[in-house]
């Protein structure tokens, strides 16, 4: 065979393994790169809480169909803490990691049911919630129902109306981690004699509240 045949021949097998090197370098470079992606995802923390729930003026607690605590914004008892406690924990409940934020399908915010609007009774969400601890948030002032993007939610009942509430209902865990969190806002149209009830769907962890009850009872 011709020297220079040889010569040629080298010449590709050393430029396959250089290419082979650079192949493996790069693959290695991104792998690298995806795991400290996600080491960073991991670490920063996202709060996932809806925007349309604001700090209400009223929390209740029941334990069934019984009360198990309540306690007012700004009671006048001076050692009554419960109020703020109530709500750093619920706060807190909303607060996971970015990484599973995207994972569990929640990192764009919550997800209204607008069919639940019509396929629920009020009176059957009741009696669901009445099977464990839940928590009711009472405003003395009507507030307004809104999407994750800040657009108003009109009700299914009342063309071109707003749907404004005085109470919204969700119950507490007994399991820990992040799960499916199911907001019920309670409302009626100005024609209407009974309850419509629409469902919030996101992601949560509510046994942190159910952990503490005993510092909420009375």
């Amino acid at each position: 065979m011709p020297k220079s045949v040889l010569i040629a021949d080298e010449s590709e097998i050393i430029k396959r393994k250089k290419i082979k090197k650079i192949s493996a370098l790069c693959l290695m470079s991104i792998a690298f790169i995806l795991v400290v992606l996600i080491v960073i995802a991991a670490c920063i923390n996202v709060n996932l809480k809806p925007n349309f729930v604001a700090s209400p003026d009223r929390i209740i607690i029941y334990n069934k169909t019984s009360t198990y605590g309540e306690f007012t914004s700004g009671s006048a008892v001076s050692d009554d803490s419960r109020y703020d406690e109530f709500l750093d924990l619920f706060n807190e409940s909303f607060t996971t990691s970015y990484l599973v934020a995207l994972f569990s399908g929640r990192l764009g915010g919550y997800y209204i049911d607008k069919s639940s609007e019509v396929s629920l009774k009020y009176s059957d969400v009741m009696t669901e919630l009445q099977e464990g601890y839940y928590a009711e948030f009472k405003y003395t002032t009507p507030q307004t129902l809104t999407y994750s993007n800040g657009d108003i939610y009109y009700s299914s009942y009342a063309s071109n109306t707003p749907v404004e509430y005085n109470s919204l209902y969700f119950a507490l865990s007994e399991n820990d981690g992040v799960k499916d969190v199911n907001i019920f806002v309670a409302y009626k149209t100005a024609s209407s004699t009974s309850s419509y009830i629409i469902q919030i769907n996101n992601k949560g962890n509510t046994n942190l509240i159910y952990q503490n009850l005993s510092k909420f009872k009375g």
